[in-house]
């Protein structure tokens, strides 16, 4: 018999609910802007645009949700308290656990949340402003640069694992 799926309980439902509700509503405006705009709804965008925009939205969901330089944001939505040790001051950040900030916390911790807000803006200004093309070139390029150096890092980490398990076999080997 199948163990029933536990979790702690948590009364965040209702704000879910009203952010969902919220990003429903900022995507209708969006939408009557962009045909309000340009007279139709869009329903085709250049292959190369779109790699564009898709390379864009991932640039900027990691700047929001793992960067570093953004991180004063997020803690905007966590109780930060400091402790003076001897090495230093040390921050401790505690996460609100019920309402409006809990929410926004986890919002921002969820590159899947934030990357369907970043796709919405990216679409947005790609299609309301004509000077968005460069930013979203730029972002595009920032996420193409990220991508390498995940997979350079990726290189690396698999090279030093197998590095270190061979180590640990000649280890094993020498020691029989």
């Amino acid at each position: 018999m199948a163990t029933p799926l536990q979790r702690p309980k948590e009364d965040q439902n209702i704000w879910n609910f009203v952010l969902s509700l919220f990003f429903v509503l900022v995507l209708v405006l969006a939408l009557w802007e962009v045909f309000g705009e340009q007279h139709a709804f869009p329903h085709t965008v250049p292959v190369f645009d779109a790699v564009l925009m898709a390379l864009a939205t991932f640039r900027v969901t990691r700047l929001i949700v793992y960067d570093k330089i953004t991180r004063w944001f997020r803690e905007l939505f966590v109780h930060k308290r400091e402790t003076k040790k001897d090495d230093g001051v040390w921050v401790e950040l505690i996460p609100y656990r019920s309402g409006f900030l809990a929410t926004v916390h986890d919002l921002l911790g969820c590159p899947w949340c934030i990357s369907f807000w970043s796709a919405l803006i990216i679409a947005f200004i790609y299609f309301i402003f004509p000077w968005a093309w460069f930013v979203i070139f730029l972002l595009a390029l920032a996420g193409a640069g990220s991508f390498v150096q995940l997979a350079a890092n990726l290189v690396g980490w698999q090279a030093e694992n197998l590095k270190q398990d061979s180590h640990e076999k000649e280890s094993r080997a020498a020691g029989k």
